[in-house]
C-alpha cells in the first residue's frame, strides 16, 4: 500500500464517472509509492444542481469577462474550491492538487518526496504559457527551477498550495465568478512556477476536460477581448499600462512542452 511520509496530501480532482482517467493516474501514483485522495468534482455537463447554483455569481462572471461563463467552467472552479476547503477544514499545512488528466514526469515524485512544495504558498507545476520574473530562480529537482510568476498563468492541472494560499484563493472565489485559473493574483502570495514542468498535460487538441466544457455559443461572434482596456494615447497615462510595461521589461515569456503522442 502506498504511503506518504509528508504532511501535505495529494488530492486528485476527478468526476466519479471518469473511471479510466482515475485508474491511469491512480496507477501512476501507486507505482511511485505515493498515496492520494480523490475529490469528487462538481459535474456541470448537464447544468448545475441548485446547491452549486447558490454558490456562483453569473452576473459577476459576465461583468468580469464580458460574456457568460459555461456551467462546465463554473463546475471546474467549484471543484477546486472543494480542495481549498478540505485543506482549511482539516487543518492541513497544505496539499498538492492534481486534475485527473495530469501526466506525471519522473521528477514529480522527487519533487513531492523532498518537500519542495514547502518553498512557497503556491507552486504551479504546469502551465500553458507564462511570464516569469527574470533571474535564476530557486533550485528544485533535477534541472527544474522555481521562478516567480510575473502574472497569472493558465492551467490548474497540477499545483501545490499552502493553507495560507488556500485561504487566499478560497476567499477570492466567494461567490464563484471566475474560472478556476485563477480567482486572484498569485504574485501577491509569492506564486512560483516550475520550469521545466514536473507535470505535463495532453495537448488541448488531444483531450477534452471533463471538468470544463466549451464556451462555444457563449462568446458573441466578433467579441472584442480588449474592449475593457484603455486604447490609444490614453494608455500612456494609466497606472495599469505602466505597470504592464515595467512587468514585461522585468519578466520573460515561456511556453510549455507537451508530451508527444507516443510518450
Amino acid at each position: 500500500m502506498a504511503t506518504n511520509s509528508v504532511d501535505w496530501p495529494i488530492f486528485v480532482i476527478s468526476l466519479p464517472v471518469a473511471t479510466e482517467r482515475r485508474a491511469i493516474l491512480g496507477n501512476k501514483l501507486a507505482a511511485a509509492g505515493l498515496a492520494f485522495q480523490f475529490i469528487d468534482a462538481v459535474d456541470g455537463r448537464n447544468g448545475l444542481a441548485p446547491e452549486w447554483e447558490a454558490r456562483i455569481d453569473r452576473p459577476g462572471a459576465h461583468e468580469r469577462y464580458g460574456y457568460p461563463m459555461s456551467d462546465g467552467e463554473f463546475a471546474c472552479s467549484l471543484s477546486h474550491q472543494l480542495a481549498y476547503v478540505r485543506v482549511l477544514e482539516q487543518g492541513l499545512p497544505g496539499a498538492v492538487i492534481l486534475e485527473d488528466d495530469a501526466i506525471l514526469t519522473p521528477a514529480f515524485a522527487q519533487f513531492y518526496r523532498q518537500g519542495h512544495y514547502r518553498k512557497a504558498d503556491f507552486i504551479q507545476l504546469f502551465c500553458f504559457a507564462a511570464r516569469i520574473w527574470r533571474g535564476p530562480g530557486r533550485r528544485s529537482v533535477g534541472v527544474t527551477r522555481l521562478h516567480g510568476l510575473a502574472e497569472n498563468a493558465f492551467s490548474t492541472v497540477a499545483y501545490s498550495i499552502s493553507a495560507r494560499g488556500a485561504a487566499y484563493l478560497h476567499q477570492a472565489g466567494q461567490p464563484v465568478r471566475s474560472r478556476s485559473d485563477w480567482p486572484a493574483e498569485l504574485s501577491r502570495i509569492g506564486g512560483l512556477l516550475a520550469v521545466p514542468s514536473v507535470v505535463l498535460h495532453p495537448p488541448p487538441t488531444m483531450a477534452q476536460s471533463y471538468l470544463a466544457d466549451s464556451r462555444a455559443g457563449l462568446v458573441p461572434d466578433g467579441f472584442d477581448y480588449s474592449a475593457r482596456y484603455v486604447k490609444g494615447w490614453r494608455r500612456l497615462i494609466t497606472p495599469a499600462s505602466w505597470a504592464s510595461f515595467v512587468r514585461k521589461k522585468l519578466s520573460r515569456e515561456i511556453a510549455p512542452g507537451f508530451p508527444l503522442p507516443d510518450d
